[in-house]
């Protein structure tokens, strides 16, 4: 597909806000947008890779519009038939926001990119697969930076919605595996993950029985020395 704006320089550096993140936090230097493109190779396949997950992103978000039984008020008790359940803002919007946004993006593409088939249904669904086919062109926009981060923006929030929680972790102390001084820890509340786990350090070293005896006699040792 041609440029859409030939007459335009490319930037040299990658346009999305995640790589300019990373280089003000000094975590990777500013990568190069990819040849024919605003985006480096890395935000051009993640933004491929989000629209291609929020299909069942969508579909799955859709079982947490009701809140469940612990998150509601006290019932209220009448003559009348029960209240219907409340409906979770968090999951309206974040599924309304995921309309509104490929909706804008398709009509870019709509609009700009010359002749690219029937108009998608304004469903997530459908949008997301219009977009992932228009990749390339999407990348190569002017907008390309905006584009993979409000597409980005609208898979995390998803992703956080449909994501189970994560326990509350307890630290138990340094890891006992040669040069590695990761902190271990265990799932607060126990249950499966501890049994089938067992203590797991920050660095994915998992734990032997022995070796969680080890580093409790350690944690303990380190204890006594310390002064009163």
């Amino acid at each position: 597909m041609a440029d859409p704006t030939p007459s335009q320089s490319r930037p040299e550096q990658c346009a999305s806000s995640r790589c300019r993140r990373a280089a003000h936090s000094d975590a990777l230097p500013r990568r190069r947008a990819a040849p024919g493109a605003r985006l480096c190779g890395s935000c051009k396949r993640a933004l491929a890779a989000d629209l291609a997950a929020l299909p069942t992103l969508h579909h799955e978000s859709e079982q947490q519009l009701v809140l469940p039984a612990r998150q509601r008020g006290p019932a209220r008790i009448t003559g009348h038939r029960p209240d219907a359940p409340p409906v979770s803002d968090a999951a309206l919007e974040a599924r309304h926001d995921a309309l509104v946004r490929l909706s804008s993006w398709a009509r870019l593409v709509l609009d700009e990119a010359g002749s690219v088939g029937t108009p998608p249904d304004r469903t997530v669904p459908a949008l997301a697969s219009f977009l992932g086919r228009h990749t390339d062109f999407l990348a190569a926009h002017p907008a390309a930076g905006p584009a993979a981060d409000e597409i980005g923006h609208v898979a995390t929030a998803l992703r956080a919605l449909v994501a189970p929680p994560r326990p509350e972790l307890v630290p138990l102390g340094r890891c006992v595996e040669p040069d590695c001084d990761a902190e271990v820890s265990l799932p607060g509340r126990g249950g499966d993950d501890l049994v089938l786990r067992g203590p797991m350090c920050g660095a994915g070293h998992v734990l032997t029985p022995r070796q969680w005896l080890l580093m409790n006699r350690r944690h303990r040792t380190e204890q006594a020395k310390e002064p009163a």
